[in-house]
């Protein structure tokens, strides 16, 4: 009761909760708009993993090639380049040149899929380039750089040159085929004095490889003991990166789980805060998920 002689006090309007307003704006979803979001998610990851693989694979790997390219010419000037025996896997080995395609990469000891991201591979088990026997080297066809995506081009004559720590040598081209995925007598050791170029002959459908075959032109030089007699079925360039396929099973669930949770707390708070907190975190699991499914790729594709 207002006492006499005093105005009434105003009542005190209650404060909006703009949560409350923002869920009540947007309203509940329907089993149709779930189900066309999330299709719209996958065809979205799905772009986003062409484009992964056409722009961002071949940054990259010129990342890494420039980082390769330092090691091999500092080992080159301290005259501490492996010449064989057991050359420990990822250790920079040759720098391959194909003038004829403008080529120019350093080769790495070991050809599984995730040392050919980095660029062109040694078959382990294979001559070094300029030994004795088959010098075998593998290579990205259509992602990562694509540098043996050329492969085809090269004809009979035409000059291939290679840099060790033993010194520069030259192939000369003779011959570029197609062989089934099964026919492993291509990367085979021993043999003639020849370097032997292999990647894979499709992108839609790769069951076979595309082999160059160049002779060496001069002796061949003394190769270390102790070289690998055998090599894994994850180095003979067919196959993706074992152990791939359950990481990307991993990756895929917390893809889920952190979609789902940006929807729910865009429907909840404020969606400039959300998307503020929210954005990094989705673009890290997303480029891990790229990645990942990138491994399950075979090694020269």
């Amino acid at each position: 009761m207002t006492a006499p002689g005093l105005a009434p006090r105003p009542t005190a309007d209650p404060v909006p909760d703009p949560c409350a307003e923002a869920k009540a704006a947007r309203g509940a979803w329907d089993p149709f708009t779930v189900a066309g979001v999330a299709l719209a998610l996958v065809l979205f990851l799905l772009a986003g993993f062409v484009g992964y693989l056409a722009v961002v694979s071949d940054l990259q790997q010129a990342r890494s090639q420039r980082v390769l390219h330092e090691r091999i010419s500092e080992d080159f000037h301290t005259d501490t380049g492996p010449l064989g025996g057991a050359i420990r896997e990822g250790t920079p080995v040759a720098l391959l040149e194909i003038p004829a395609l403008d080529l120019r990469q350093v080769v790495v000891e070991g050809t599984t899929a995730d040392l050919l991201r980095g660029g062109p591979g040694h078959l382990r088990n294979t001559a070094l380039p300029g030994q004795r026997g088959n010098a075998v080297l593998m290579g990205k066809a259509w992602t990562y750089g694509e540098p043996f995506g050329d492969l085809h081009k090269l004809r009979r004559g035409q000059i291939i040159d290679v840099t060790t720590q033993q010194g520069r040598f030259a192939y000369q081209v003779r011959e570029t085929r197609r062989v089934d995925e099964g026919d492993d007598d291509v990367i085979a050791p021993g043999g003639p004095n020849q370097l032997t170029l292999v990647t894979t002959d499709s992108w839609l459908e790769p069951d076979g490889r595309t082999v160059v075959v160049a002779d060496l032109q001069g002796r061949p030089q003394i190769a270390e003991a102790g070289r690998p007699k055998t090599v894994r079925a994850d180095e003979k360039g067919t196959g993706g990166e074992s152990g791939a396929g359950i990481a990307l099973l991993l990756w895929a669930q917390a893809s889920v789980v952190a979609a789902a949770l940006a929807a729910w707390a865009l429907r909840r708070y404020d969606r400039r805060i959300t998307l503020l907190l929210g954005t990094p975190v989705l673009i890290a699991v997303v480029w891990a998920l790229y990645d990942t499914a990138a491994r399950l790729l075979p090694a020269t594709l």
